[in-house]
């Protein structure tokens, strides 16, 4: 079992983090619960935690206070989970610099992203003792223990080992997938978890020195499939090979511009490139010719587009987080802006990589239940360029605009049973395609695609087909007619507003919703009373009526007679 301490100045968050998760099933038994970042730290030498989880900002000594001081102890092997009440962009950087595994928001935290978090941690901490136990590295080329452990710090699986037996490397945890990745969204981004904790000469290995690889720059080579990701024709299998033949291709390319490289695919739809620029004064002009390059050939061969997404030169691999975070921001530069298909981390990439800090369409949903019951495309096209006119404002990052896109898509669905419009875009693998979309622009041409694809599906219904409004109200009135009616009522149990639901009846129908209403408790009121089982206030509450008054007025309103008088006529009827 991992031993894993929890410190929070916060009681209830203390409590609530001990028991939102069975930790046993994780591996994992929760020791010491500390109120700051001293007692952690005296509690420490004795309990020797394995994983960490510490609120930043706690009196006394935070929780970057505490790692610094664990790291200056030598105790490396103690994984951090840092915890925090707001999205602070600098504290994030700095927590994840000494090596953090995660960073979450505590209004966020749910049972699912602690679990994960965990999970990457256990990962993270069982790597480290592998790596402190293991005594040999398998002799292999230069160039294969150099992608393999590029490809380590990617994961988070970086085992290096030198000489002696030592672990030696740095490990960077980048757990996005499909949707995330390929235009990355920036270190801030709770799907992208950058760990920058390196130890010295991370180039060593048992068999050897690799080539010094000095003076590093990142370039991250995003597939933006656009439409031709959502074409039928265009399956999982066409991907793979895509991007399987283009990684062989540039592999080749890049030799020719750079003596040390080192390329690394990264899903289905980015390739990640390192190269030594060492001694390279003019290494961008060597970069954009490589990248335009790269995007002539891709283009040419595949009829795919690709963006280019490069780095400042830094010192070593030891740099390899800032590395990554600034190939990252150029990345989710090229998400807004897509003018320059290569673009080189600036200060302006910084700009694109504070998100706000959540992005809902939640509120437009009853707006659209109103479009599609009324087959309203106007409407239906108003709200949409609505939600193409938030994403144009709000600075979403990739991935919330991806959700936003499905969670726009399966609520429109829900309203079209598979099979029964032909003309629906139904999808199987929604959000792997919306995955594939490499630009906000890309997102806003599905978006005006999607919307003329269901407005079209509106304009035939309302001229082909009798809309459903009646028929629900007519429905709904039968099933609850012995109780009390309101408009508000059927209207929120119908999901649409109370106007809305009153001109519509009366368009279809051809009387208003309170007349149809009276109408038919007055019509099971002559039954109740041709029965003869019930005296007139035992009928008047059965159907919902406030009191006996009120419903002969409503009885005599639609009947011409009032209650008294119906049941006489009915038993002089009887008699003849």
């Amino acid at each position: 079992m991992y031993r894993v301490m929890i410190v929070d100045d916060e009681p209830l968050i203390l409590a609530g983090i001990a028991s939102l998760l069975n930790w046993e099933e994780h591996g994992c038994t929760v020791g010491a619960r500390c109120a700051n970042g001293q007692q952690a730290l005296r509690q420490m030498e004795e309990q020797k935690p394995d994983i960490v989880i510490t609120d930043i900002k706690m009196p006394g000594m935070d929780g970057i206070e505490l790692m610094k001081q664990v790291k200056d102890k030598g105790w490396d092997d103690v994984i951090f989970i840092l915890l925090t009440n707001l999205e602070e962009f600098s504290l994030a950087r700095q927590a994840m610099s000494l090596g953090a595994v995660e960073y979450l928001v505590k209004m966020e935290l749910t049972e699912d992203k602690l679990a994960d978090s965990l999970k990457a941690a256990v990962a993270r901490r069982e790597m480290k003792r592998k790596a402190e136990a293991a005594d040999t590295v398998m002799a292999r080329s230069e160039e294969d223990i150099l992608k393999e452990y590029i490809e380590g710090l990617l994961i988070g699986r970086g085992e290096m080992v030198n000489g002696d037996g030592t672990g030696i490397g740095r490990d960077v945890d980048i757990r996005a997938d499909v949707d995330t990745w390929g235009n990355a969204d920036t270190r801030a981004d709770a799907d992208t978890r950058v760990n920058a904790d390196t130890r010295a000469d991370a180039d060593r290995t048992a068999s050897g020195t690799i080539p010094v690889f000095r003076e590093p720059i990142m370039a991250i080579i995003s597939f933006n499939y656009g439409y031709e990701g959502f074409s039928s024709d265009f399956t999982r299998e066409d991907q793979k090979k895509v991007i399987s033949f283009a990684e062989n291709i540039i592999g080749q390319m890049v030799k020719g511009y750079f003596d040390h490289s080192c390329l690394v695919r990264r899903e289905l739809i980015s390739l990640v490139l390192v190269v030594s620029a060492e001694g390279m004064p003019d290494y961008r002009e060597q970069m954009r010719s490589l990248g335009e390059k790269i995007i002539s050939v891709v283009k040419d061969y595949f009829e795919v587009s690709v963006s280019v997404h490069v780095s400042t030169r830094k010192e070593s691999l030891e740099d390899f987080g800032e590395l990554l975070y600034e190939a990252m921001s150029a990345a989710n530069h090229y998400f807004y802006c897509f003018a320059d298909p290569v673009v080189f981390y600036s200060a302006e990439c910084e700009t694109s990589a504070r998100h706000t800090a959540s992005f809902h369409i939640g509120f437009l949903k009853k707006d659209l239940s109103q479009a599609v019951a009324m087959n309203d495309s106007a409407a239906l096209e108003g709200i949409l360029d609505q939600v193409v006119c938030l994403l144009k404002e709000n600075n979403p990052s990739r991935q919330q605009a991806v959700n936003a896109c499905a969670n726009l898509y399966f609520f429109l669905a829900s309203f079209f049973e598979e099979g029964e419009e032909e003309d629906f875009p139904y999808e199987v693998n929604i959000m792997e395609k919306l995955g594939r979309l490499g630009t906000l622009g890309q997102i806003i041409q599905w978006i005006n695609w999607f919307k003329a694809a269901v407005s079209s599906i509106l304009e035939r219904r309302r001229d082909t087909r009798v809309d459903k409004i009646a028929e629900m109200v007519r429905e709904y009135v039968m099933e609850h007619y012995k109780e009390r009616i309101t408009l508000g009522q059927v209207a929120e149990a119908l999901n649409i507003s109370q106007g809305y639901l009153s001109t519509a009846f009366k368009k279809q129908s051809g009387e208003s919703f309170t007349s149809y209403v009276s109408a038919i408790k007055i019509e099971k009121a002559k039954e109740l009373i041709e029965g003869h089982q019930y005296m007139m206030y035992e009928i008047s509450d059965l159907l919902g009526f406030d009191t006996p008054f009120y419903f002969s007025k409503v009885f005599k309103k639609v009947a011409g007679i009032s209650p008294k008088e119906y049941e006489a006529q009915c038993l002089k009827q009887k008699k003849l």
